[in-house]
């Protein structure tokens, strides 16, 4: 259900070269250098080639970036799901510090980049496929120019299928899941109606519109300024096609390919029918669009002579899982496959920069990389650290973390349901020299995994409780910002209707 006052599209654009060269006049000699900041949605780092994943998506621009520039191999989102890791991008701050881990509406908490970039004097754009970065919640602030098909609309109006659930105690209930445990392919008729609202409204989003309205904006702004400009990118979000893989998929394991994501964790059972390696085929085919999208911004610059003189830095703002720990797409959990992403800068032309960076690396530096860059510095060094924070302090760089929130739905909450399962837990990874160690909030056990090189989504972690849980809080967690205003303890969820919509959960996010 889609508000019509919020559609805005601009038409494709054709520029005759001469012309345009006329409307830009002569470029000053000694200007900052434009910064370009891409993020595709959902995209995991052991998915591209430049992560040196062995099942991954043809992305020949990125790798193209990446020969030219800096690969950051340990890059890691700030947050598993949209909101939080953009604004942890955005700021510099993890969600410990700036706190916008829900839908609220307001402004950001601190200043952004973008604002920081306006009151230097560069010209500001945001173009996004994902309606969320243009809802009020903050992460349009110092955007002067914002392109979205859709504009200020909630995640309920999306959709009527979302708008109907919303207000659907049936569909959520314990009798329903039970029905569908008992009798899984009941899962088709539910899934039909949301899933085809879905793949309109994604193809709706993910069509020509941003590299079109780029270009155009490329071609109208005051070419005598630099510019940074934001581009977000869902075409690795779900929905995907099915894409086999030398095995036939029957029509009934499609259609529980394509179950919400709500029925994948809360139905027992049902997850184990699912044809996942049909699923990330079809998910690394959308990160190839996302790249083609990146091929275009990139022409776009070329065009308007723009190219040599742009830092690019493309990323993630979380990754995607398939079924790794029990974790169904993002938003729940903290294994790998949602907590790192991939991580490429390109600098403008004449700039060296170091090839690749081995360290971990959080997202929330990005920020400082373009103060640098703004300001006539390399945005970071051959150790890939900043010359300058971004704001009067910085996160430490010797541990980097992720929030991975406890599930809930975008109209429903999971408390109460599987509150035994880790992805349904408040948590806290942190990547710490060849450790990864995660932090259960509800529990306070702390488990560990040896980053060897081997996914360590596919092995069992060591466990620690008690006093050693305590010693790891204090030894590897004590510098993430707010830990301890973070709620602790286990979730009382007796007391909570199983249809009801809890506010205390969801203020942990979902996307």
């Amino acid at each position: 259900m889609c508000a019509a006052a919020s559609f805005q599209r601009v038409p494709p654009t054709s520029f005759d070269s001469e012309a345009a060269s006329d409307h830009r006049g002569p470029r000053p000699p000694h200007r900052p250098p434009n910064l370009l900041f891409v993020v595709l949605d959902c995209a995991r780092a052991k998915s591209f080639s430049v992560n040196l994943g062995d099942h991954v998506a043809r992305t020949p621009v990125i790798d193209g970036l990446a020969r030219s520039g800096t690969v950051f191999s340990g890059a890691v989102a700030p947050a598993n799901w949209t909101v939080p890791s953009h604004m942890s991008m955005f700021t510099g701050d993890y969600p410990g510090a700036h706190r916008r881990r829900t839908f609220e509406r307001g402004s950001a908490s601190r200043e952004t980049v973008a604002a920081w970039l306006a009151r230097r004097g560069y010209e500001t754009a945001m173009f996004t496929e994902m309606v969320h970065l243009v809802a009020g919640y903050g992460l349009e602030d110092g955007y002067a120019h914002r392109a979205a098909r859709y504009i200020g609309i909630s995640d309920e109006q999306r959709t009527t299928s979302n708008w109907i659930a919303s207000h659907s105690g049936v569909l959520y209930s314990a009798g329903m899941r039970s029905l569908l445990e008992r009798v899984p392919p009941l899962i088709v008729p539910l899934n039909v109606f949301n899933h085809r609202q879905e793949v309109a409204f994604k193809r709706d989003v993910c069509g020509t519109y941003v590299p079109e309205a780029f270009e155009q904006w490329l071609g109208e702004r005051n070419a005598s300024k630099p510019f940074h400009a934001f581009v977000n990118l869902v075409d690795a979000h779900e929905p995907y096609p099915i894409v086999p893989n030398g095995h036939p998929i029957g029509p009934i394991q499609r259609w529980y390919a394509r179950s919400p994501r709500y029925y994948l964790l809360s139905v027992r059972g049902l997850q184990e029918r699912v044809p996942w390696e049909g699923l990330v085929n079809g998910y690394l085919w959308s990160i190839g669009e996302a790249d083609r999208k990146v091929g275009r911004l990139l022409a776009a610059l070329e065009r308007f002579g723009e190219r040599d003189r742009t830092m690019v830095v493309v990323t993630a703002d979380h990754g995607q899982s398939f079924g790794e720990g029990g974790n169904v797409f993002h938003g729940c959990g903290a294994t790998d496959s949602i907590a790192r992403v991939p991580l490429v800068v390109a600098p403008a032309a004449g700039q060296s920069l170091p090839s690749r960076v081995e360290r971990w690396t959080s997202l929330c530096e990005v920020a400082a990389w373009l103060k640098a860059a703004a300001v006539g510095h390399a945005p970071f060094g051959e150790g890939g650290e900043a010359p300058m924070p971004f704001a009067a302090s910085s996160p430490p760089t010797d541990t980097v973390y992720c929030e991975g929130a406890p599930a809930s739905d975008p109209n429903r909450s999971l408390r109460g349901i599987r509150a035994e399962a880790p992805w349904n837990h408040r948590l806290l990874a942190a990547y710490r020299g060849r450790m990864k160690y995660v932090l259960d909030l509800e529990t306070s056990h702390v488990f560990r995994w040896e980053m060897d090189g081997s996914d360590p989504d596919l092995h069992s972690p060591d466990e620690f409780l008690g006093a050693d849980a305590t010693e790891l809080r204090a030894t590897v967690f004590a510098g993430y910002p707010g830990l301890e205003t973070i709620p602790t303890g286990p979730r009382a969820s007796a007391n909570v209707p199983e249809n009801a919509v809890d506010r205390r959960l969801r203020s942990w996010g979902y996307d």
